[in-house]
Order: structure tokens, then sequence, then C-alpha cells
């Protein structure tokens, strides 16, 4: 089992954002259909402005509650979610869709486990609150995608 503060699970996921970023990017540079470069422009943002609410999440919360220590480790890794999903250069608006609801899923799934294991309520509260920001975003772009995919 591994041992993790919530800061190093807060700042690995913040990385983690802003890995699936550049990753929208180079694929966007690759693909010729407008409405999917459309949606992979809108779900950059969408991974942007993740990290940077996890980087305000981050400086909010006290020293003591990023410094609590559990005992947790996640059943799967960020790189088993992208091999699932075939990444090429003529993706579709749906394909596009669902890597990105599956990379958000990553995130919903590794929230909800660190709110099952947490052992202190402040650190319980902590995951809550960025599962319910995650749930809050799946659906979010969900709504964009589906926009998109009428245009």
């Amino acid at each position: 089992m591994h041992y993790k503060t919530v800061k190093d699970v807060v700042d690995h996921s913040r990385r983690l954002h802003q890995q699936i970023s550049q990753l929208y990017q180079e694929i966007r540079q690759e693909q010729s259909q407008e409405r999917v470069k459309m949606l992979l422009d809108y779900l950059k943002r969408h991974e942007d402005h993740l990290e940077q609410s996890l980087e305000k999440f981050e400086k909010d919360k006290s020293q003591k509650v990023l410094d609590s220590w559990f005992q947790y480790v996640p059943d799967q890794d960020i790189s088993e979610v992208l091999e699932q999903v075939d990444i090429n250069d003529h993706m579709s608006v749906d394909e596009v869709i669902l890597m990105a609801l599956k990379l958000d899923d990553y995130f919903i799934d590794l929230y909800e486990g660190m709110v099952e294991h947490s052992s202190s309520s402040a650190v319980q509260s902590v995951f809550q609150n960025l599962l319910d920001m995650e749930q809050q975003e799946k659906i979010r772009t969900a709504r964009t995608a589906l926009n998109m995919s009428d245009m």
C-alpha cells in the first residue's frame, strides 16, 4: 500500500490535467475536421480551467489538511484509461467525446476512492468537493459535446 498526503494527490491531479490539456492540443494539430478542432479547443480550455481550479483549491486549504496522510492506492492509472482510447489523425466528434468522458471518469473514480478511504472528515470533505467539481465538469463537457454534435 502507498501512503500519500492530500497535497500529493491534488498535485498529481493538477499535473494530469496539465498533461491532458497538452494531449488535446497535440491531437488537435493532427485533425482536419473543424468541429473536432473546436471540440478539442474547448476540452483544452476545460482542462486548463481544472488545473487552475486545483491550484487555487490547494492555496485555499489549510496546510494541516494538505499534509494529512492516508493509505490508498487507486485501482486504475491514467495510462490505462488512455490505452482504451483510439487516438488517431481522423477522430470523429463522438470519439473525442468518448475519450473526454473516460478521462473525466478517471478523476471521478479517483476522488470517490479518496472519499471512501479518508479517515478524517476534513480530508473527506476536500475530496468530496473535488468529486463534486469533477462531476459538474463532466456534465458541462457532455452538454457542450452534444451541442457540437448537433452543429
